[in-house]
């Protein structure tokens, strides 16, 4: 029984690190999604009004979101699964 303990102790550890591994993003978001997204989301809000400011990164279930403010509204920039944004309203819903 005292030879199992290393060889039990290893299978478990394994299994620990198995189970902290996960294929949803860290709560702020990858920085290269966000970093990604800037550039055709002020472009897009730049067609409402200007100036565009970046007000916030947020990482939703449904992937990387911008929150921006465009001539004093507020909009929204997600992206799509063809990898394209959308700027929104924020009151579109």
């Amino acid at each position: 029984m005292i030879g199992r303990g290393p060889a039990l102790g290893l299978v478990l550890g394994a299994s620990l690190v198995a189970c902290t591994e996960s294929s949803v993003p860290p709560a702020g978001g990858a920085g290269g999604q966000f970093a990604s997204m800037r550039a055709p989301c002020t472009a897009q809000a730049a067609r409402f009004a200007t100036p565009v400011e970046i007000r916030d990164e947020i990482q939703t279930g449904g992937g990387p979101i911008l929150t921006l403010m465009a001539g004093g509204t507020r909009y929204t920039c997600r992206r799509e699964p063809d990898g394209s944004v959308t700027v929104f309203s924020e009151y579109a819903n």
